[in-house]
């Protein structure tokens, strides 16, 4: 989840108005004790001290009060809260998850046994072990078997097949050893604001016929990577979910397997249904603008381009935050008029609709100056 949905009208239990308390206990004092309190006079420095420790009090107040509301709570304050719902647990630190191939040296008369917790390293103190014994029958040459990561977090995430090989655990024949699949499924601590989406949306799965929503619901609970996910009935008994990770990314084979197997557990998945998880369709767009800056404008040419580019990378994010968001060139427009620039040519992206199961995705982008132009 990338949107904030804590939407709803701020509230306040206690009055925090620095200014209004301090006039408030000048004028009470001026009116008890018949007398004006200048900005020098020693009782309103006092009073000014005074009125500092109440607000910080009145603060406090205010913030331990919202703790109990869950679009306010924070940290343990939320985790407490979600008690009043339907097993939801913040979700905690996840190793991820590659699958490794062993390859011998020689075909041998007899199977090859591999222990379970044989470790690589992938350099960088990072250590992936394998969670089960690998038998290499006869005759063969290559198993395989999964590997955990044994650091939790987003660390363990993205080599790519081949970046694991070095061997921790060395045992008789072997030859060598590396991932054949990009290492997946890692993350950290669930945000507040994703822990706050999932339990409004586990009131989904009060249902036992299987609701769109608490598929989605389910989805999500398989890591905290996941931002996005959006399931749909293409016909009776069919579900298909996809799946969008942090960052706009689409999930590899670990993060798909690990989605798979929440959503196929007896408690979730009616009978009846049959289960699909893949990642998003994609939507290919490019960036192609030139901007101008203006003669004698307030910000120079240097800082201009800084904010440009940072325009550039923020619309970027926005358009892969989620699913079904369409290629919106009037927003990325929108962005580039808040850096300083004179005016913008957006040549590309062009609008195009994204369907609901798919994201866009970025592909070549080219931002030039266009050079300075007076008023």
């Amino acid at each position: 989840m990338t949107e904030n949905v804590r939407q709803y009208p701020n509230i306040s239990f206690v009055d925090t108005d620095t200014e209004a308390l301090t006039n408030s206990l000048i004028r009470a004092f001026e009116r008890f004790a018949g007398r004006t309190l200048y900005p020098a006079d020693p009782v309103r420095l006092f009073i000014l001290w005074i009125a500092d420790i109440i607000i910080q009090e009145r603060v406090n107040i205010d913030f331990s009060a919202k703790q109990n509301l869950p679009r306010y709570a924070e940290g343990e304050y939320l985790d407490s809260l979600a008690e009043l719902f339907k097993d939801v647990y913040r979700l905690e630190p996840e190793a991820a998850r590659t699958t490794i191939r062993f390859t011998l040296s020689i075909e041998r008369d007899t199977a090859t046994v591999i222990p379970a917790g044989t470790r690589l390293s992938a350099g960088e103190e990072i250590v992936f072990a394998t969670i089960a014994a690998l038998t290499i029958p006869a005759g063969r040459l290559t198993g395989e078997v999964a590997a955990v990561c044994q650091t939790a977090g987003e660390i363990g995430n993205g080599f790519i097949p081949g970046q694991i090989t070095k061997l921790v655990d060395i045992f008789p024949y072997y030859e060598k050893a590396e991932n054949i699949t990009e290492s997946a499924g890692g993350a950290d601590w669930e945000s507040d604001a994703a822990f706050y989406a999932r339990i409004r949306e586990s009131m989904e799965t009060f249902s036992t016929a299987g609701p769109l929503g608490g598929y989605e619901y389910y989805a999500k609970s398989a890591s905290a990577l996941i931002v996005d996910v959006k399931a749909t009935s293409p016909e009776p008994g069919e579900v298909d979910v996809r799946v969008l990770m942090a960052g706009g990314e689409l999930p590899g084979e670990e993060a798909l397997k690990a989605v798979s197997e929440v959503l196929s557990a007896d408690k979730v998945r009616p009978l009846t249904d049959h289960v699909t998880v893949a990642a998003p369709e994609t939507v290919p767009y490019n960036i192609d603008v030139t901007y101008y800056t203006q003669t004698g404008g307030a910000l120079g040419p240097e800082m201009v381009a800084q904010n440009v580019a940072a325009a550039v990378a923020e619309y970027q994010r926005w358009q892969a935050a989620k699913m079904g968001r369409d290629v919106n060139p009037s927003y990325l427009t929108s962005l580039l008029m808040q850096t300083g620039a004179k005016r913008v040519e957006v040549r590309s992206p062009v609008f195009a609709p994204v369907a609901d199961n798919a994201v866009a995705v970025i592909g070549e982008t080219e931002v030039l100056n266009g050079g300075a132009e007076r008023e």
